[in-house]
């Protein structure tokens, strides 16, 4: 079948970021399918292609990039402005691909549903639309969405959305259950969580030539990757790490991502004096794994907002694949499965003292414990998170959408 596949942030391992849709799109080309991709560009990312609209092959995919910029560091203002133009764009861009049998439009943003819906429409194809976030109820707790007139009517084109969609994919059971309470019938939805890249994080690869650009310290390393923005509580870590300074913990926290917050972190970690935090900006894919290999834990964090626990984050998937401990405040089914499995630690949220004292537990713990935690991290993501069975549970659903058309 041919798919046309609708996301705004569509990454390639070689860039930072989830490559959820990177790896779905390649594994379904990998079994016959056709998949054109629509994205946009981002100025801060050096490996994305910028100015002028253009098409590429990668790995069989056809992606159409979109001139339509996007940034961590713009104001939630300047982010709505991109969404919709990009909304435009995709669909005047749709418009000109041929002979497609089913749209995919994958969120955040919810704005991607309107060029998916406008194009299947016109196609008289089947909509599946993904959920990555509860939108609106995301923005409206974290506080970007404030207007009661905006708040009425995202909350009714999210319903009118999943009304329409002959499918719904959400990526954890609290996004699926938000899904469900909107009316929505259950068979009409599937949980694909976010899910573990084995071969690109195998433990058993050595990839610590990667890292000699970095100049990390000797001591143990604690590693963040991801967007460091106001969802993540980013003041955590450096008032932790302001913590462990204090009692002189052998330990830096090595921040590789960007975002709003970064420029504000990196004052308070000089205001502080600091001299264990480190950041290392955008990185790879590549890069991620070898970090998370030479890191003893990695950190999951967002801010105390409840609707912030169901979240599927990319970096607790990302730690799994590599066999590395977690620290999270998450809560919800992040901090169940990093309790139940022993992979780690699940932490108090907006607790910097707690956040500090789990990291100084996991540095003083002996290799083998921390050893095990990681083992079980890794056998996590082989038994319930791998990519390929997930890819297949998305090509099933695919192939009964497209049956039911005909």
């Amino acid at each position: 079948m041919h798919i046309l596949y609708i996301h705004q942030y569509f990454n390639t391992p070689e860039r930072g970021g989830g490559t959820r849709s990177y790896e779905f799109a390649r594994r379904l080309v990998q079994k016959g399918h056709k998949v054109t991709m629509i994205t946009g560009m981002r100025s801060f990312d050096s490996n994305s292609p910028q100015g002028k609209s253009t098409t590429k092959d990668i790995d069989g995919i056809q992606v159409i990039y979109l001139d339509t910029d996007y940034s961590n560091y713009m104001s939630h203002g300047g982010r709505m402005k991109s969404f919709l133009r990009f909304a435009r764009e995709a669909l005047i861009a749709g418009k000109k691909v041929e002979d497609f049998e089913l749209v995919f439009a994958t969120s955040t943003p919810l704005t991607v549903a309107l060029p998916g819906i406008r194009l299947a429409k016109l196609h008289n194809v089947p909509l599946v639309f993904e959920v990555r976030d509860l939108w609106p109820e995301v923005p409206i707790q974290v506080g970007a969405i404030k207007n009661p007139f905006m708040i009425k009517m995202l909350k009714w084109f999210e319903q009118y959305t999943y009304n329409y969609a002959k499918h719904v994919v959400a990526l954890s059971p609290g996004m699926s259950q938000g899904v469900i309470d909107t009316g929505i019938s259950k068979e009409k939805v599937t949980m694909i969580p976010n899910c573990c890249d084995l071969k690109i994080f195998d433990p058993q690869k050595d990839l610590q030539d990667r890292l000699k650009k970095y100049q990390l310290p000797d001591t143990a390393i604690v590693a963040y990757c991801g967007a460091i923005s106001d969802a993540n509580a980013p003041d955590l870590m450096i008032e932790a790490a302001e913590i462990l300074q204090k009692k002189k913990v052998p330990v830096t926290l090595v921040l590789a991502g960007e975002g709003r917050q970064k420029p504000k972190l990196e004052e308070m970690t000089r205001g502080k004096n600091l001299k264990n935090v480190l950041f290392l900006g955008h990185v790879s894919k590549q890069d991620v794994a070898a970090l998370y290999h030479r890191a003893i834990s990695s950190l999951v964090l967002f801010k105390g907002l409840p609707i912030l626990s169901t979240n599927s984050p990319n970096k607790f998937f990302d730690a799994l694949s590599a066999g590395t401990p977690v620290i999270t405040n998450m809560g919800g089914w992040v901090g169940n499965l990093v309790e139940k499995n022993k992979i780690g630690y699940s932490v108090e949220k907006e607790n910097p003292q707690a956040l500090a004292d789990a990291i100084e537990s996991i540095v003083n713990l002996d290799v083998e414990n921390r050893k095990a935690m990681g083992n079980n991290a890794r056998k996590l993501a082989e038994s319930q998170f791998s990519r390929d069975d997930m890819a297949d549970k998305l090509e099933k659903i695919f192939q009964k959408v497209v049956n039911e058309n005909k």
